[in-house]
């Protein structure tokens, strides 16, 4: 769908990291539907002069004044992980906190999750406590640093682990990797739940509108190397809808994917967890641009 006249009129700000994919696909997807686009990108050798002041509220980008209807930012995570620079890591952070608070302080910039602004990362330990309360099943789950406990319970069914806060794949416990952290005391917490199995599927909400695929990988975490998982646009599963609703509003999130995977003993589908900051480009080719479609056609509404 082309852009309407309104759409072409409002100038979209993209700002991230130069070497994200997801918003180099992005700005490519809104130019070619005819939608102004003002990039704000950072990397490694350069970066675009900013001037803020607070005296007169103007902010330069380049010299010339940020006028924008709409904006689309993401947090660079992509320099710091090739490089493991805490420089990096700082710089992407600040870069993130300025424009948090630039569009905190302009309500009338058209932007996702508003009330989720100036927070990090969506707390997965509480987003699986709100899934359940918000009626969403999720899969049996201890999040504990104690080894002997783990011992315990992968003596009755397979586990998997991942990191509490995420930033890491998921993986599926054994024993040798218990030993490896040499007694009974691990040295952090990990979330431990119980291992899923396909069908698995991630799905998007996009202001008020749900976009669902279904992720078939011959790996417990489809983000790992051993080959690219296999997207497929699927109709969202009615039932998860409402309550999916109901778990992103309380978060503050309408630009969010969560992942749902499917219980062995019961069948039944079970939330993981839901992102504010997903990765979106190769399911939205999986599915023609039908999901940067929604994502512009929300972003430059003439309405917001």
């Amino acid at each position: 769908m082309a852009a309407t006249p309104q759409q072409r009129k409002l100038a979209l700000l993209i700002a991230g990291g130069d070497a994200d994919p997801q918003l180099q696909h992005l700005r490519a997807r809104a130019e070619a539907r005819g939608v102004a686009v003002r990039g704000l990108l950072h990397g490694a050798d350069k970066a675009p002069r900013v001037d803020w002041c607070l005296d007169n509220g103007t902010f330069e980008v380049d010299g010339e004044a940020l006028s924008v209807g709409a904006a689309f930012i993401r947090r660079d995570v992509f320099r710091a992980l090739e490089t493991k620079s805490s420089l990096d890591h700082a710089t992407a952070r600040n870069w993130k906190m300025l424009l948090d608070g630039w569009l905190a302080a302009h309500p009338q910039v058209r932007a996702f999750n508003r009330g989720f602004l100036m927070r990090d990362e969506v707390n997965k330990p509480l987003a699986l406590i709100w899934a359940r309360e918000c009626g969403l099943k999720i899969p049996r789950t201890r999040m504990t640093d104690r080894a002997d406990l783990m011992r315990q319970w992968l003596q009755n069914e397979r586990v998997a682990y991942k990191p509490v806060a995420g930033g890491d794949l998921c993986r599926e416990l054994t024993e040798d990797a218990l030993d490896r952290a040499g007694g009974d005391h691990l040295p952090r917490p990990y979330t431990f739940q119980q291992r899923l199995v396909a069908p698995e599927y991630r799905v998007f909400r996009v202001g008020d509108s749900f976009h669902a695929y279904e992720v078939a990988s011959q790996q417990l975490d489809y983000r790992g190397n051993a080959g690219r998982p296999q997207l497929t646009p699927v109709a969202p599963p009615s039932h998860l809808l409402e309550p999916l609703r109901a778990l992103t509003d309380r978060l503050g999130l309408d630009w969010t994917a969560a992942d749902f995977k499917t219980c062995a003993d019961t069948g039944e589908l079970l939330f993981l967890e839901t992102n504010s900051n997903p990765m979106f480009a190769a399911f939205d080719k999986a599915s023609d641009g039908a999901l940067t479609g929604a994502m512009i056609d929300w972003l430059t509404a003439e309405n917001g």
